[in-house]
């Protein structure tokens, strides 16, 4: 799947799962269906979008459960603090 899909099947994901729990379970739905190459486009997808504000107790969890969501997540979550760090 190309970077263009990639990112508006992202967005129709991020319209139709509004809370975090839902949006990330989708997205790893998501990326469970992909092929290796379209999983690294989909993590740079999702690094390149503005980050959401609020707590990151669902995507902890989810870096505990480690794989290439685990990655991105990690990589988010160093890009965020060093925005903060500004």
């Amino acid at each position: 799947m190309d970077r263009d899909e990639l990112e508006r099947r992202v967005d129709v994901l991020r319209e139709e799962h509004p809370h975090r729990a839902e949006f990330v379970a989708a997205v790893t739905e998501l990326a469970d269906s992909l092929d290796e190459e379209s999983r690294e486009s989909l993590g740079q997808v999702l690094l390149d979008r503005q980050p959401e504000t609020g707590g990151f107790d669902v995507l902890n969890q989810r870096l505990e459960e480690g794989g290439w969501i685990k990655r991105t997540m990690r990589k988010v979550e160093e890009s965020e603090q060093r925005t903060r760090e500004g």
